[in-house]
């Protein structure tokens, strides 16, 4: 058992001496907290809480928030979980990803309590290399009065398999008899805090059960309870309880703002004799704990989703005139106002009148768009945007929610996929008579612009034999390339491959969701940097896709060659039957040196550099039904 007694007297200030106990015991050597020595002595108290850190990181972006953490002087830091990228059985990676997060750690000035994540524990290796490390993954503390209980959200349900627990050195029953007897000791405590990764009350699964055993056992004592995991900050109130899922310190997101919950921060808990108060702290600004509230979190979603593109392909292989229509759908339970504006860009050529509009609940309508171009292949069109705004009000006479987003105006046709003979894949283009398809502008419209300048590439693609090929040239005058480098930050070529029946092949859905659902796992995606080594998934924990797909790299004077080669089998998988029509997305990802030596630029970049679309992003904010769609010869 190990337990700290720290006797603080303010010498400065005319306070009597104050005893300052963190309780805390395990009968393991090993412990899940930096130290029990409290950073206050004041009757009441101040913690911070920091997010998911993983999940698709942004490196730079947790280590700098330690330093902010540090200027706040809290008694103590917690966690919500997911700390290193994990996702392996590699012994070597997982103590190597522990010890980097641990130097980050120790830049703190006061306790640091570790939170079980299901980044951070997935699989029996990793569970006992934590247990060796921290000890438990469930336990408590209290300080002041207040009873921190800290939860294992794994035994309750595996992310990666939710009804079964996490196989290792500890049980469900046993967290379970553990809450039970620990609040049974403590049931004097002022206030609970509990703390635990998932927040198991937006399941309906065996995780919504389990949580709800926890609920009982809690009973009528006040308690405030912090999650993390879905990277969306939101406060939700169950049994006139706050419960509250914090946004992310570095983990992924599309950081689209305090309207949406994404945001990186800390929690700033200022623990009073009436309960917490919560103030979120981003690098710009200070937020109240109610900031989301579920029913301003409704409104955002029924806003963000309104706007959605209608599926239409072209005939023939340019495009003259023709329309591009929008479904416009409010699918909240108020009124929502819709306003939008045009521009057509480079390409394409628009003559009408928008016009606003308030739609009714459940009302929905269809904006079609005329457009013309001077008789322009589909694939070379660079696409306009469609500005919308759109407002609703919440249920409850909550304020009004506002939102801005953009959708790409961009006409689709099928492309004609040439069958050729078999190429060596090599990187040597010589075997490709010509790569058509030049990319030397941003074809994203929700991305930064990219200078040709600084990067280009030009892409071809066959089949041959039944199996698809896939070539790329890229222009690039500072390749970052090395194997002392991850996947993630140096220059690569993304490649996604689906050839899945409509409407499955044309639809799109945000990456994680996609990488949650599967939808990923169906296609061949791969990221194939300069440095050839296995193809990483667009996240450490996303599961790749089980195409065998092969490749190669070779630098050149001015840049560098890929070749892919996707076989036939993986895509006649997907068909359900002999392939024909494929969806092809193609981007390059670019990093400058300076960033990688100095570390600079990463909060606003990014883990994935600049990254350079051929057209829109399917899995990004702003995507086209059926862009870049080929057809078998």
């Amino acid at each position: 058992m190990r337990r700290l007694l720290l006797i603080l007297t303010p010498i400065l200030f005319c306070w009597p001496a104050v005893a300052v106990e963190i309780d805390a015991e395990t009968d393991e050597a090993a412990t899940p907290w930096t130290s029990l020595a409290a950073n206050d002595a004041a009757e009441d108290f101040h913690f911070v809480l920091v997010s998911d850190r993983t999940g698709g990181e942004r490196p730079g972006v947790f280590q700098s928030a330690l330093p902010k953490v540090n200027l706040l002087g809290p008694a103590f830091v917690v966690s919500v979980g997911d700390l290193i990228e994990g996702y392996t059985e590699d012994e070597a990676q997982i103590e190597a990803e522990w010890r980097e997060f641990e130097g980050f750690v120790e830049t703190l000035e006061a306790p640091f309590f570790y939170v079980a994540g299901n980044h951070d524990m997935n699989n029996v290796v990793m569970a006992e290399a934590w247990r060796a490390r921290f000890g438990p993954t469930y336990y408590h503390f209290t300080y002041k009065g207040v009873l921190f209980l800290v939860l294992n959200s794994e035994l309750f349900g595996m992310v990666s398999q939710p009804n079964a627990a996490l196989p290792g050195p500890w049980t469900q029953d046993d967290q379970l008899a553990f809450i039970d007897a620990t609040l049974d000791e403590h049931a004097d405590a002022r206030w609970t805090i509990v703390v635990v990764h998932q927040p198991l009350w937006e399941y309906r699964d065996e995780r919504l059960a389990g949580w709800e055993t926890v609920e009982t056992m809690l009973g009528d004592r006040d308690y405030t309870v912090f999650a993390g995991h879905h990277h969306r900050y939101v406060q939700h109130l169950r049994n006139d309880r706050r419960l509250i899922t914090l946004a992310t310190t570095g983990g992924g997101s599309s950081l689209r703002g305090t309207p949406y919950g994404e945001f990186d921060h800390v929690a700033w808990v200022t623990m009073t004799a009436d309960g917490p108060r919560i103030a979120n702290l981003e690098l710009g600004g200070i937020h109240a704990g109610d900031m989301m509230t579920v029913m301003r979190r409704d409104a955002v979603r029924t806003l963000s989703t309104a706007v959605r593109p209608v599926l239409a392909f072209g005939d023939g292989g340019t495009f003259e005139e023709g329309m591009v229509a929008f479904e416009v759908a409010n699918r909240g339970r108020t009124s929502m106002d819709v306003s939008y504006n045009v521009d057509s860009g480079p390409h394409l050529s628009y003559a009408g009148a928008p016009q606003p509009m308030t739609l009714a609940p459940g009302q929905d309508v269809r904006v079609s768009l005329e457009l013309a171009a001077n008789a322009i292949p589909y694939w070379r069109i660079a696409p306009g945007v469609v500005e919308w705004s759109l407002a609703t009000t919440p249920l409850g006479g909550d304020a009004p929610v506002r939102l801005k987003s953009r959708s790409a105006l961009l006409p689709v046709g099928r492309l004609e996929l040439p069958s050729d003979a078999v190429p060596t894949t090599d990187g040597d283009l010589n075997d490709w008579p010509e790569l058509p398809h030049i990319v030397n502008a941003q074809g994203n419209v929700t991305s930064p612009a990219t200078l040709q300048t600084d990067i280009s590439f030009r892409f071809g693609v066959r089949e041959a034999g039944g199996d698809l090929y896939f070539a790329a040239q890229v222009t690039d005058d500072d390749v970052v390339a090395s194997s002392d480098l991850g996947p993630r930050v140096q220059d690569a070529i993304v490649l996604n491959v689906d050839s899945r029946p409509e409407p499955q092949r044309s639809a799109n859905v945000p990456l994680y969701p996609a990488t949650r659902d599967g939808h990923i796992a169906r296609m061949a995606r791969a990221h194939l940097t300069v440095v050839p080594a296995k193809p990483a998934p667009s996240s450490g924990y996303l599961r790749q896709s089980e195409a065998d797909v092969t490749w190669a790299v070779r630098r050149t004077p001015t840049g560098y060659n890929v070749e892919a080669q996707v076989p036939g089998d993986f895509l006649d998988a997907q068909a359900g039957g002999e392939w024909r029509d494929v969806r092809i997305g193609v981007t390059a990802v670019d990093w400058d040196s300076h960033e990688i030596e100095n570390q600079i630029s990463w909060e606003t970049r990014g883990s994935s550099g600049v990254a350079l679309h051929w057209q829109p992003d399917r899995f990004g904010e702003a995507p086209v039904a059926g862009t870049g769609t080929f057809v078998r010869q």
